[in-house]
């Protein structure tokens, strides 16, 4: 008869993935289990990839998990309330901690706030830790491995040249950038970003705002000798309006250069509409397209049928319900063969949505609605403060300011 099986038994490459599941107290729990599972606990292979969450002061135990194996962790994901203090400087200290390992093995990183920001928040705390990390380390730290991969998209922040400029000088072997975050404003100059990818050859996913595009950053993109660009995705918003167009020749020599290029396009509900006709350019291959406007869009809808019809996969679009509408979003689904996922908030009749449905039966996503959704096209909380406090500047640094606050 076989002897009796007890889990101390399992091998230990089977434990250290069950415990990988694992939050991190019930990690700790777990690991108190036998010697085994302690120390598969510690193993290296274990803390290759950590998720911080900072919810309330309770979280601050998981800095522990920083000071015992942030020299082993290369994936690193941040997610954060920063309404409260205590979680904007736990997070911080995250940063901070990594880039003062001895030996740094930080490959991966993504910080994420999950709610509003608190009033006239400008997250300088967040801007001077991640320069820190970005920048040159200290003489005694190993840097074993660079960043191949940043996504800011979920900071809800600023961000200025010089933090990229660090990023650019330091970790040459990039090759995911999102800069796609939730600010109105965007600071990054096309300089800047034309600097960064030309220092930064390897990257092959890019997702940044139109503000920051070029034609000098699309002919270094269009280079011979970089690394393949399979994705970029371009965010317009209001400001686009004093920003030069990207010429259909730049996008030309763009897709000529890189075969399999996927491209995705967002508009949000700040822009001019008729600039979006002007940008969407026909040399694109898009195949994901977001329009968030106050507007009717049945013309833009038209216009992405005949531009994009053979690469569309995901459209999603907020805007006034009408006959119109209606017609040339038929149009669209029933000339894209390859649209998998369809989110349309706005109006639409039942005949209209079964006749949707009835064209593409392979829709693995969609959102159709009989009622306007309006809500969705309120500028949030961040929105309207980012506005204030840009506005604000501006009248500060025109000189116009005349009242001064009485020192603290």
């Amino acid at each position: 008869m076989d002897s009796e099986k007890r889990w101390s038994d399992l091998p230990d490459h089977i434990v250290i993935n069950i415990l990988s599941y694992l939050p991190l107290t019930d990690r700790c729990s777990a690991s108190l289990t036998c010697k085994n599972w302690y120390e598969c606990f510690d193993d290296p292979t274990l803390w290759r990839r950590f998720t911080f969450h900072f919810k309330n002061d309770q979280d601050t135990g998981q800095l522990q998990c920083l000071a015992r194996h942030g020299r082993q962790l290369r994936v690193v994901k941040i997610y954060l309330n920063q309404q409260e203090l205590v979680n904007r400087q736990n997070a911080c200290e995250v940063l901070t901690g990594l880039a003062r390992c001895s030996d740094r093995r930080l490959e991966e990183l993504s910080v994420t706030f999950t709610t509003e920001n608190p009033l006239f928040f400008q997250g300088l705390e967040f801007l001077s830790s991640l320069a820190e990390l970005f920048g040159p380390p200290d003489p005694g730290t190993k840097m074993v491995s660079t960043l191949t991969k940043v996504d800011l998209s979920g900071l809800s922040v600023t961000y200025r040249d010089n933090l990229l400029y660090l990023l650019a000088d330091n970790h040459p072997n990039l090759q995911v950038l999102n800069l796609q975050n939730t600010s109105l404003m965007c600071f990054i100059n096309p300089e800047c970003m034309h600097i960064v990818v030309k220092k930064c050859p390897k990257i092959n996913s890019l997702s940044m705002h139109y503000r920051s595009a070029s034609e000098e950053l699309f002919a270094e993109l269009s280079d011979q000798t970089r690394t393949p660009l399979n994705y970029l995705s371009l965010a317009c918003n209001r400001e686009e309006k004093y920003h030069k167009v990207i010429p259909a020749d730049s996008w030309k020599s763009l897709v000529r250069r890189h075969k399999h290029l996927r491209v995705c396009m967002k508009f949000d509900h700040t822009i001019e509409r008729h600039r979006i006709l002007t940008i969407l350019d026909p040399q694109i291959p898009l195949v994901e397209l977001h329009m968030r406007t106050m507007t009717e869009l049945h013309d833009e809808v038209s216009i992405v049928a005949l531009y994009y019809h053979k690469t569309l996969e995901y459209l999603a679009i907020v805007t006034k319900g009408s006959d119109e509408l209606k017609r040339v979003l038929l149009h669209l689904v029933e000339q894209s063969p390859r649209l998998h996922t369809l989110h349309c908030y706005c109006a639409l009749d039942e005949v209209t949505i079964d006749r949707i449905r009835a064209l593409r039966p392979q829709l693995k996503k969609y959102t159709l609605k009989t009622a306007e959704e309006f809500d969705l096209l309120v500028p949030t909380l961040t929105d309207l403060k980012e506005c204030v406090e840009s506005l604000s500047s501006k009248w500060l640094a025109s000189g116009r300011a005349r009242y001064r606050a009485p020192p603290p």
